[in-house]
């Protein structure tokens, strides 16, 4: 129910109003009475008033007066002026006021009642509109994520907006940046797998959450999907920085060593180069997410600067780092011989290399194939990649080649003592022969009858056991050698497109063309050419 105050100078007005009317019978709960303006200020200090019935003149301040002060601070109390004056002037400050009637006394007590429940409708109203407009604002606010995202994907694809509807969405969504502002895009991908769809959504937010950390006090942050399901975030400076490229770099190292140290997980980073929003943001994408496809054999926890050039050159001349099998693929297989033989050939090579940034490169790619063996077996980073790996995190670009090889050479050197204490049983050396053999022979005929009668084995029972002992079949194992030897080929090789397939055992070229695209997301031309 509402509460009712009378304000009026003579006690018998007031009487008469708050006592003779059955208030109660009409919504009405408590009623209120003030015989000055100054008490009925108290009152509404004190108690929650909804309607006021006021005189106009009274000692002191005015009814008038008091309706201008309501509707200063108490904006949803609605006022009724009840006056013994037909003043043109009145009426004319009580409507400029907005009150809800203006009564000449003596008035009746229907006209009365008629006006409170007027304010009644009034004050119900307003209040249900309130509720929609907090509702529809709350509805905007738990969608606003969702908004930004659209927004950002259009403007990932192209979509064209005038100035002002984009300042307008921009604006309506809490997006810090506005068009012709500079700002760089990060291109970040999960590499972990995760059993369930659910799973990978939560880990991806995890890692938004981290990006907002790390980047939030320096950038205003914007980020959507793309349609290979990785994060694309727009970043744009909160204030001039000299060396824009410098504090990417460092960042980005600081995040995927985050991501890596929280939340146990491996993420590759691609950042472009400055450019201006949104009318070069197509253009930035395009090149960061070809430098990540352009280095999908390099393995897991890369940090590219997609703005250099350059380095996909020099990337592309380190073969003894890409050439697959990949380290990865020879720690998971236990084949410690060969994987000491391809840190033999990266070392030889970065020797040899006159680029610094191979260094770094190479650090990076030794440090996601050590996180991943550490996370898949269940053991601690700091345990694996041990004390120097801060350091030279530290270092970033500066780092040393000797620095990294004694590092790399004592990290793999705990890892095959530990393989080599846990055992190695007959059915982990019949996996790494078959590997190998099939590595040896990827053009050839992979059938399963073929690679069983190498090791002597029936079909279905090394099937089985291949299954059982590395969690995927051995026609996976294949795809994925052919596919990462067909990107080897790819980018190190002028091989025409039907001449790789052949190389990796399809001399179908349009169903190699199919596979791959199936396996990378886009045609083999494309990525050659990306």
């Amino acid at each position: 129910m509402m509460n009712l105050m009378v304000v009026d100078d003579e006690h018998s007005a007031v009487e008469s109003i708050a006592v003779s009317i059955p208030w109660r019978e009409h919504g009405i709960g408590q009623v209120f009475k003030a015989y000055s303006v100054k008490e009925a200020l108290e009152h509404m200090a004190s108690h929650q008033v909804h309607i006021i019935i006021t005189d106009i003149r009274m000692p002191g301040m005015s009814g008038l007066d008091l309706v201008s002060l309501i509707r200063q601070k108490w904006e949803q109390t609605k006022c009724i002026i009840l006056s013994g004056h037909a003043s043109f002037d009145y009426a004319k400050q009580a409507l400029k006021h907005g009150t809800v009637s203006y009564l000449l006394k003596p008035v009746r007590d229907e006209e009365l009642i008629e006006s409170v429940q007027q304010a009644a409708v009034q004050i119900r109203l307003e209040g249900e509109k309130q509720l929609l407009h907090q509702r529809a604002m709350y509805s905007v606010r738990e969608h606003l994520p969702e908004k930004r995202a659209e927004l950002m994907k259009d403007v990932l694809l192209g979509h064209k907006f005038a100035d002002a509807e984009l300042e307008g969405k921009l604006e309506q969504f809490e997006i810090g940046f506005r068009p012709q502002d500079k700002m760089q895009l990060l291109l970040i991908r999960y590499d972990d797998h995760q059993p369930t769809h659910k799973a990978f959504r939560l880990m991806k937010y995890a890692i938004s959450n981290v990006v907002e950390e790390i980047y939030g006090s320096t950038y205003h942050l914007c980020h959507t999907d793309d349609a290979y399901d990785d994060l694309v975030f727009m970043a744009s400076p909160k204030q001039t920085q000299a060396e824009p490229e410098m504090l990417m770099g460092r960042l980005g190292e600081r995040l995927i060593h985050s991501v890596r140290q929280y939340l146990n997980a491996t993420i590759s980073l691609s950042v472009s180069r400055v450019g201006r929003f949104p009318d070069q943001v197509p253009q930035l994408y395009h090149q960061a997410v070809s430098a990540l496809r352009k280095q999908v054999e390099a393995g897991k926890g890369l940090h590219l600067n997609a703005a250099a050039g350059t380095n996909g050159a020099t990337l592309k001349s380190l073969a003894a780092l890409y050439e697959p099998p990949g380290l990865t693929t020879l720690l998971e297989a236990g084949r410690m011989e060969d994987a000491h033989r391809k840190i033999d050939q990266i070392f030889a090579e970065l020797s040899n290399s006159v680029f610094p940034e191979h260094v770094y490169v190479a650090f990076h790619y030794l440090a996601a194939a050590f996180s991943y063996m550490a996370h898949r077996e269940g053991r601690q980073l700091a345990e694996v990649l041990g004390e120097q790996y801060q350091q030279l995190l530290k270092d970033g670009y500066g780092i040393s080649l000797r620095s990294l090889e004694t590092w790399t050479r004592s990290v793999i050197q705990q890892w095959a003592e530990s393989v080599s204490d846990a055992g190695q049983d007959a059915g982990s050396t019949l996996i790494r022969q078959v590997q190998q053999w099939i590595d040896q022979h990827l053009g050839e005929d992979l059938s399963l009858q073929v690679i069983a009668g190498e090791v002597h084995l029936h079909p279905v029972y090394l099937s089985k056991m291949y299954k059982q002992s590395t969690g995927e079949g051995i026609s996976d194992y294949i795809i994925r050698s052919r596919m990462e030897r067909a990107v080897h080929l790819l980018k190190h090789t002028a091989m025409k497109i039907y001449e790789v397939g052949q190389e990796v055992g399809y001399n179908n070229t349009p169903y190699f063309i199919q596979v791959f695209r199936k396996h990378y997301g886009l045609t083999p031309q494309d990525f050659r050419n990306g």
